[in-house]
């Protein structure tokens, strides 16, 4: 499927967030929005309620495509390119006849959060509670200078910078198209140099965005805002039945508040 839409200028970077509501009657009917791959991960997951969290992840994601790009939410061919470090089939994630969309998604317990620009991108989001057993054992696969950040801090403030220490890695990963398939030493020398910012989010959240700086000095403010916590299923029913060709991915609706602090990747 080719899907037209218009250019955006390099620093435009959309956040969307979105609730996922208790599992009804409505997971059924989402899961008909994702494709058969996409299905069959969700299957693969044996607690109902991971299940859940994930077709209406996805199924939301699906329908912001639809908002952005035109078209029906079930109609969109996403796909994967290839990793830029080993050529395997897991690099970011792309629509079909897109050229020039980017787009990532993160989601963690009832929430999701998408980020949509012309650049490379890519975004995460997790709890800001980790456990001390957690934190002692997985800092040691941190970079040297992210663990030794972490390392000179109270044992009181570990926890959320650890997890912030984690959204930046995820993130600066998924931008990239690595993943953490190469260990972290492959996102701490990401090159050309990123841009992270730190995200609002939800109480007890933290959440963070990876962007290509193009000028090393300017400071990405991402625009965004909360896809409404009614039922995916209702919000895509209303796209079908508009009629009318959805807004350009790039017009997005502002949000409040949703600046952000940005960090260089290669600190």
């Amino acid at each position: 499927m080719t899907v037209p839409h218009p250019a955006a200028g390099p620093a435009a970077v959309h956040i969307r967030w979105f609730t996922v509501p208790p599992p009804g009657a409505e997971t059924a009917a989402a899961e008909r929005l994702l494709d058969p791959r996409q299905r069959e991960r969700a299957a693969r997951l044996r607690r109902p309620l991971s299940r859940h969290r994930k077709v209406l992840a996805h199924a939301a994601l699906r329908v912001l495509l639809a908002e952005r790009l035109g078209g029906e939410p079930g109609e969109f061919e996403l796909g994967r390119a290839a990793c830029p470090q080993c050529g395997g089939p897991h690099g970011r994630p792309f629509v079909a006849g897109a050229r020039g969309f980017e787009f990532s998604m993160a989601h963690t317990g009832d929430e999701a959060v998408y980020a949509f620009s012309a650049e490379p991108v890519g975004v995460d989001v997790e709890s800001g509670r980790v456990g001390a057993r957690t934190v002692r054992t997985v800092a040691r696969w941190l970079p040297p200078g992210r663990r030794a950040v972490l390392d000179a801090l109270p044992e009181a403030e570990r926890s959320e910078a650890f997890a912030r220490l984690w959204v930046h890695t995820e993130a600066l990963a998924k931008g990239r198209g690595t993943g953490l398939a190469h260990g972290f030493g492959a996102v701490a020398s990401a090159r050309p140099p990123w841009r992270l910012v730190d995200l609002p989010a939800p109480d007890g959240l933290v959440a963070a965005l990876a962007v290509t700086a193009r000028d090393a000095s300017a400071v990405p403010r991402p625009e965004g805002g909360r896809l409404p916590a009614a039922s995916v299923v209702e919000a895509a029913g209303r796209i079908r039945g508009s009629g009318a060709t959805a807004r350009a991915w790039h017009d997005s609706e502002p949000a409040s508040g949703n600046g952000g602090r940005a960090h260089d990747a290669r600190a």
